[in-house]
């Protein structure tokens, strides 16, 4: 009989993900329905074998399916559509606001294994009900759809023949505003282990501050049959940079107090101090733990994981990180983009980490559903504290203390993220305190906190309020600090709930205002208006902007500036969902910044001075900086760079005097940029000297209709904006909004009158000389095109984010494999976002689109568009990447490669080929330390795919200054 379990399992010895989210290539290269895949013979490590691929899909929108037996072998699917899994079904355009059930089905083969192995199906996540069957075998279900689970299938799988996987899906439960993804989401794998095998290595590190060593419990948890265990040992490992800092074998076990077939080997230790390297946002030092199943002395099975030494305190009102008190701020995501959904690829992923850490997010409840395990790796990686989250909201029958379910979300949270450093607390519910909508939210909090501390005491536990201002009985007083979401009046709210909880420091866990729009260059957000007031009081532990990018949405809110968008982006974002940045992006930045200003003091021809003002203690963010860096770029006409160098800068505190420098730079320059970078290379403040005006735009397209005029260009060196003026016959002149668009508008034009078009763009120095766009235009009986904000491409189709106005009816694209021949015309009736199917994976594309309006008048033609699409033998390399050298290496500019995932540097050294492969993937700047750079010669660099795959090389150049 097969047991349907909900267990733990994300801690396997290798790097499944390098894998199981390699989309493009292994979605795209699979026959229809069915692959070939082979089980690994008997090994002490974990296998997975990935079942991504084409699935066969059907939706079943009158619930016939079960009635019907479509989980029966022999079912003919033979007419069932084909979509991608890992992935969600709503990108495709016939299915875009599909809610209810669907069904998958997928063949695949296995080769024989042994009796030794236990053979288990893992889905990482299916949205939001499912239940599963293999070979007609009913496996049982799962309904919490953010978290994975897992099937033991041995005796159920067809060695060496066909398998047929289905697996019933249901997206009805909608949380919030944000968009109800159906789907088999996240990766789809069989996981071999040996029958007794490691379920997980727990690892529990307090650093001990005023000794400078570390207490380290390390539970390893065992799953073995009824028989229990015998002459079975554990060998530990503990590795810091592939060195062996600690090694022991525990031979004792005790049996799980929830799991009677599971033993957990305990074993403790101290770390000396020269071995303890702490973990921080700024330096995210990272130790391997390695466990060994050993019986009667044979290895039986590994299991590698890891893991950081950090320690969070709260003390008068404070959060303190390794003994200093910090103030922070963050920003929330919802995880998801228009052209993936919330399937997350590796790519996604890096960049909206990437983007978070430039924006100088550093601590969040960053999402209400549970992040996947690449994403929270990667913020262990590159520094990020983190809140995980129970995903109940607002009125929940689940708020219950009664209630099973929330318990077992909330383990199977905490079990498969113990050991990410990034985690510092775990919250037990998002805004469920009002008493009115929620009767058992008191008695649910309280017991879910005591929950949380039983499973976790080392981290936070909290619960997310928006009734902590007007509940002086709320469900926040069970939580360790004050979590608190409000949208209006904060300060003086800031200070009632001080009043209500005097001894617990407050966070702003979600703060903003109204909607911003989906337009980047009519964003009005002012980071000034809206925490300048909030500094000064210090029992506030920091802020998290709600949201980091805007996200798909139907709310209709009963506040029109709460609203959403007609393309279905719910516009709250610094950044659009396509992840362009808006008007705010760079103040946000730029105010979030740990130094309070970043200066330019103009000099002489050849010499500037550049002042950094340390922030002081009593502001956020507030933190000490170690290992930061100024770096400057001077460029002339055309962006070429003139020269380029930096300095590492000391440790700053807060409160710190100003520091000044001089830069000398030989040549005359028409612009120079100066960043204050952070020990990755992530922008943290920009500051920019302009000497001269930028060159005339070129304008690519002219449209009008009955009173606006719209042009399109190409971006313009040295250029901070564009605007766009109209001039009459009789010489009155009409100037549009200054946009950062690649597209600039006048409204409210008169009839009957001719108007030359000028386009010019500007800098802090000046205006160009202006663009003469038309000499005669006049207003036109015709509806603007769309505009095009966003192409993505991928290897099998490409997707469009376009605008929608209100009385859009239909849309009609056009396209082909050559400019201006369209072998392929449709309508679709999607709103903000389409999937294009490709003629021929792999090649360009070209394509154009236009408006249908209600009644019988449609737009003109948006300006046709290339798009390359994703070859198989992996993306282009960077284009004019630099690299300036520093005393340990060199900092690497470029700008980054849509599909990324990291870069390969390619270098030789004495005659030898040397490779070294970036973490970083979407930050203009990516900080390399290795010595070697200094020496070498020939610097290429290429880009990695999802698979991991490098293509071609284009050459670095190298700014020596040494």
């Amino acid at each position: 009989m097969v047991t349907f379990m909900f267990i733990k399992f994300n801690k396997l010895f290798i790097s499944r993900y390098a894998i199981l989210l390699a989309f493009s290539a292994l979605l795209l290269t699979a026959c229809v329905s069915q692959r070939d895949i082979t089980v690994t013979p008997v090994s002490s490590e974990t296998q997975t074998q990935s079942l991504a691929g084409k699935w066969s899909f059907k939706i079943d929108p009158y619930n016939l399916g079960v009635e019907q037996k479509w989980w029966e072998v022999a079912l003919d699917a033979e007419h069932w559509d084909q979509i991608d899994v890992p992935g969600v079904w709503d990108v495709y355009d016939r299915y875009h606001d599909y809610t209810g059930t669907a069904w998958y089905r997928y063949q695949f083969d296995t080769e024989s294994y042994s009796e030794e192995q236990l053979i288990e199906l893992v889905f990482d996540s299916v949205y939001h009900d499912s239940e599963v069957w293999l070979n007609g075998q009913y496996l049982g279900a799962n309904n919490l759809g953010f978290m994975a689970f897992k099937f033991d299938v041995t005796e159920y799988l067809n060695a060496s023949s066909s398998n047929t996987l289905v697996v019933k899906v249901n997206n009805r439960v909608k949380r919030g505003a944000v968009w109800n993804w159906g789907g088999i989401r996240f990766p789809v794998y069989l996981k071999i282990v040996p029958q007794t095998n490691i379920e997980h290595a727990h690892v529990t590190a307090v650093p001990d501050l005023a000794l400078g060593n570390a207490e380290i419990l390390v539970k390893t948890q065992i799953n073995h049959s009824d028989a229990g265990l015998d002459n079975a040992k554990v060998k530990l490992d503990i590795l810091r940079d592939e060195r062996v800092i600690y090694s022991n074998i525990v031979t004792a076990s005790t049996k799980d107090k929830d799991n009677s077939n599971a033993s957990n080997f305990i074993d403790t230790f101290t770390l000396n101090k020269e071995d303890v390297d702490l973990w921080h946002f700024n330096h995210p030092n990272l130790y391997h733990v390695r466990a060994t199943l050993m019986i009667d002395g044979d290895v039986k099975h590994t299991l590698n994981d890891r893991f950081g030494i950090r320690k969070i305190a709260l003390k008068d009102n404070g959060l303190y990180l390794n003994g200093e008190r910090i103030r922070l701020n963050g920003f929330n995501m919802v995880p998801e983009d228009r052209f993936d959904g919330n399937a997350l690829p590796l790519t996604r992923i890096k960049e909206d980490v990437d983007l978070l850490k430039t924006l100088n997010g550093n601590f969040a409840r960053l999402s209400g559903p549970a992040l996947p395990k690449p994403y929270l790796d990667y913020l262990d990686e590159v520094g990020f504290l983190l809140i995980e989250e129970v995903g109940l909201w607002g009125k929940d029958a689940l708020v219950d203390p009664d209630h099973p379910l929330p318990k077992e979300w909330l383990k199977r949270l905490v079990n498969d993220h113990y050991n990410h450093p990034s985690i510092i607390g775990w919250s037990v519910g998002n805004e469920i305190g009002d008493l009115q909508k929620n009767p058992k939210a008191l008695e649910y909090v309280e017991g879910a906190i005591e929950h949380s501390k039983r499973l976790d005491p080392e981290r936070l536990a909290v619960y997310i309020s928006y009734s902590a201002d007007y509940q002086r009985d709320d469900p926040t007083q069970f939580s360790d600090i004050v979590m608190f979401n409000k949208y209006n009046d904060h300060e003086e709210r800031l200070k009632v709930v001080h009043d209500f909880h005097p001894d617990k420091g407050i966070f702003f866990s979600e703060i903003g205002t109204n909607l911003d729009g989906v337009d980047p260059n009519e964003s009005t957000l002012d980071p000034q208006a809206l925490w300048n007031g909030l500094k000064k009081y210090p029992y506030l532990i920091g802020t998290s902007h709600f949201a980091f990018s805007d996200y798909r949405s139907d709310w209709n809110d009963e506040k029109d500036s709460w609203t959403t968008d007609l393309s279905e982006n719910r516009a709250w974002g610094v950044l659009t969902s396509y992840r362009q940045p808006k008007r705010s992006f760079d103040k946000i930045r730029n105010f979030n910044a740990p130094v309070e200003e970043l200066k330019i003091i103009d000099g002489d021809s050849q010499t500037v001075s550049l002042e950094i003002t340390p922030k002081s203690i009593n502001t956020f963010p507030a933190f000490t900086l170690h290992d930061y860096r100024i770096l400057w770029v001077a460029k002339g006409k055309g962006g070429a760079i003139i020269s380029a160098d930096s300095k590492r800068l000391p440790e700053i505190k807060p409160g710190d005097q100003v520091l000044s420098t001089n830069v000398k730079i030989d040549e005359p320059f028409d612009k120079l940029s100066t960043y204050l970078l952070d020990p990755f290379g992530y922008i943290v403040k920009q500051q920019d000297l302009f000497k001269s005006a930028p060159d005339a735009p070129k304008v690519t397209a002219v449209y009008s209709s009955l009173d606006t005029f719209r042009v399109s260009f190409e971006h313009s060196d040295l250029a901070e904006e564009y605007t766009l003026i109209a001039v009459n016959d009789a010489g009155e002149i009409l100037e549009g909004k200054p946009t950062i668009n690649e597209f600039a508008e006048i409204e409210n034009i008169e009839p009957d009158k001719n108007y030359q078009l000028q386009l010019v763009a500007s800098n802090q120095y000046g205006r160009s000389t202006p663009t003469i766009a038309s000499e005669n235009m006049i207003t036109k009986p015709d509806e603007l095109p769309p505009i095009i904000w966003s192409v993505f491409a991928k290897q099998d189709a490409f997707h469009i984010g376009f605008s929608v106005t209100r009385n859009d009816f239909k849309y009609e694209i056009q396209y082909g494999l050559a400019p201006g021949e369209y072998s392929r015309q449709f309508l679709i009736d999607t709103h903000g976002a389409t999937r294009i199917p490709a003629i021929k994976p792999g090649k360009k594309h070209f394509f154009r689109m236009k408006r249908l309006i209600t009644g019988s008048i449609d737009s003109e033609w948006t300006a046709e568009y290339e798009v390359a699409l994703l070859g198989e033998n992996g993306i282009e390399a960077p284009n004019d990447a630099v690299a300036i050298s520093t005393n340990e290496g060199v900092v690497l500019m470029l700008n980054p490669v849509q599909g990324a995932i990291g870069y390969r540097l390619r270098w030789m050294e004495e005659g030898k080929p040397k490779t070294l492969d970036t973490k970083l993937a979407y930050s203009t700047f990516i900080t390399v330390n290795n010595v070697s750079l200094l020496n070498a010669q020939n610097i290429e660099i290429a880009s990695i795919d999802v698979n991991s795959q490098v293509a071609e090389y284009s050459d670095v150049r190298l700014i020596s200054n040494k």
